[in-house]
Parts: C-alpha cells; sequence; structure tokens
C-alpha cells in the first residue's frame, strides 16, 4: 500500500487502523472510532478556475467557506473536485484520501490545530489512519488559514 510506504519511508508514528466497516464518511468514521467530531479531518480537494488542485483538511463537524477559501487562493471560482479528479490526481477515491502522501499543495482550517491527534482517510474505505497534529505538520508543511465553518 503506497500509504504505509509513505509512512515507513519518512519514519512516521502515524498507524494504519483497519475496520470492518466503512469509514468513507465522517459519520461513519465516528461510530466505528467513538470519538470526537473534531479528531476527525476530512480530506477535501477542490479545483479552481485557473484548474488548480489543492487538499483542503478540516475537522469532521466543519465544512469549506467557499468565500474564505476563493479570497485565501485570489480565484474567482473554486468547486470540489469531480469523484474521477479526485483519483486522478491522489490516486485515491473519495473518502479514501488520506492527509498525507498526497502531492497537492495543502490547506488546514486553524480549527484543526486544537486537538493532538487526528483520524483521517486511510487510503481505503475500511481504513483509518491515526496521525499527530505536529506530525502532519511536519510532513505536509500546509497553508494553515480560517476556511471553514460548521456544519
Amino acid at each position: 500500500m503506497r500509504l504505509q510506504q509513505y509512512i515507513d519511508e519518512n519514519g512516521l508514528s502515524a498507524k494504519i487502523i483497519s475496520l470492518n466497516t466503512s469509514t468513507k464518511t465522517v459519520e461513519e468514521s465516528l461510530k466505528a472510532l467513538k470519538c470526537k467530531p473534531e479528531e476527525i479531518i476530512k480530506s477535501i480537494i477542490v479545483v479552481t478556475d485557473t484548474s488548480e488542485f489543492y487538499l483542503v483538511l478540516l475537522q469532521g463537524n466543519r465544512k469549506i467557506k467557499t468565500k474564505k477559501l476563493k479570497r485565501l487562493l485570489n480565484v474567482k471560482d473554486i468547486k470540489l473536485a469531480s469523484p474521477e479528479q479526485v483519483e486522478k490526481v491522489t490516486g485515491y477515491k473519495v473518502g479514501d484520501v488520506p492527509p498525507i502522501s498526497v502531492e497537492l499543495p495543502i490547506i488546514l482550517d486553524e480549527l484543526g490545530l486544537e486537538v493532538t491527534q487526528v483520524y483521517a482517510g486511510g487510503g481505503a474505505p475500511t481504513k483509518l489512519i491515526a496521525i499527530s497534529i505536529d506530525e502532519l505538520l511536519d510532513c505536509t508543511h500546509p497553508l494553515i488559514a480560517d476556511v471553514s465553518v460548521p456544519i
């Protein structure tokens, strides 16, 4: 698995968790892990009107505020990437995209810094990755900004 290889090659302490149930949605992950929504990090791929792709990471109980993201990126329009685009630019299907090992510019919503460890897409429908925020920051060097609102 590419994600495990990335973890090994970078000496990360992050762990891939295999579950007997789907973890494609925040709700499914919360049920399987019995954790707080703030501890779930969603990996959302967006595309700008200039055809640039970004990986936006935000807490499970938040959603992207398009106006804030457009202002941050200085673009006229931004939209969610299609499932086909997500797979093409990340190598993962929607719901499986991990917050690491993806070769895109990364934006972390600033509220993601409020927890010490998070769970995120683990590369497959029944897998999650557990990673500390410090490790996530060290290996992704994201742009940290206020780009979300509560769901």
